[in-house]
């Protein structure tokens, strides 16, 4: 209990503080000609504090990690002591001509590749982070991964991979147990032959989705078994398996939810961060949100709606 104290302390000593005026751009890798960058964030704190590495969105052909956005969410948690990583992945699906991910192999095998690229750029920043820790003053045992949009596909997909491929965490300096604390979605997915399946219990999930998005699947898109596994498919084969995570639906709500939880969900991404780092997130937890007025929506997307809406 003592450990977590700053959790509340921090607001006290950080108010007055903003955002921008404690970030630490470095260069954490090279990949080919991509320099690749993250900003760190420091929280105000007597004691290791947790750290929530990000990852932006934009369909993995652009996106920011600095966008301004995204600094009412960073500031928000900075200020309540979890100490914020904002990272660059390399964007494969830019340089992809459209009609070549109109034709199913053409979309899969660009997507894919895309993702995997995306990982490995995440698990290389999160080794940056976990070689930064005395440094940062952060815990390593409280690594939190969070996404938006593309970046929630990105941190759900190397969830996946930690959970099922042997060794995943050790291509990349990382201890081979090694897991985040918890993973945080905005509309995201896991890419997969075949509805998702964890050889591992995977860490505590928070999920956020609207079950109207035209951009990222809120159930399923799918060519023959591959597709894209949505957040109501995630929570479904989670809750069957009785692992631990949070849903939050958004009834009538599109891809804004990629965006709207850093606003209007703050303090339920915090509640997330604080419970698993008191070890009470040993729960599932539904939460059903409509938008009001709202009844008369399409929700039955096809994979060639995914594909057109992502071009």
């Amino acid at each position: 209990m003592i450990k977590y104290l700053f959790l509340g302390l921090a607001a006290v000593f950080s108010s007055l503080i903003s955002v921008g005026e404690y970030r630490e751009t470095v260069e954490y890798d090279i990949a080919g000609t991509d320099t690749l960058r993250l900003d760190f964030y420091r929280a105000a704190s007597f004691g290791p504090t947790p750290v929530l590495i990000f990852a932006f969105g934009g369909g993995f052909k652009g996106g920011a990690r600095d966008s301004e956005s995204f600094l009412p969410l960073f500031d928000y948690l900075t200020k309540n002591g979890i100490s914020v990583v904002s990272v660059d992945y390399r964007t494969l699906l830019k340089n992809v001509p459209a009609q070549e991910m109109m034709s199913p192999e053409g979309f899969k095998s660009h997507l894919m590749a895309a993702i995997d690229t995306a990982v490995v750029d995440f698990m290389k920043a999160t080794a940056y982070v976990d070689s930064k820790a005395a440094e940062w003053n952060i815990d390593v045992k409280q690594m939190f991964a969070c996404g938006s949009s593309a970046g929630a596909i990105t941190v759900l997909q190397t969830e996946y991979y930690l959970c099922n491929r042997s060794g995943f965490s050790v291509k990349f300096g990382l201890p081979a147990e090694f897991n985040y604390a918890g993973v945080i979605s905005m509309a995201g997915a896991i890419c997969s032959e075949g509805v998702p399946c964890w050889d591992n219990t995977p860490c505590p999930l928070l999920l956020f989705h609207g079950d109207a998005d035209a951009i990222v699947p809120f159930e399923k898109a799918t060519l023959g078994n591959f597709g894209l596994w949505g957040s109501r498919t995630i929570s479904d084969v989670l809750s069957e398996k009785n692992m631990p995570h949070r849903f939050h639906r958004f009834n009538g709500a599109s891809h804004e939810i990629s965006g709207t939880p850093m606003n209007n969900n703050r303090g339920e991404i915090y509640d997330f961060i604080y419970s698993v780092c008191m070890f009470d997130a040993g729960k599932i937890l539904k939460t059903v949100e409509s938008v009001p007025g709202k009844t008369d929506y399409k929700t039955d997307f096809t994979i060639t709606d995914y594909i057109k809406a992502n071009l």
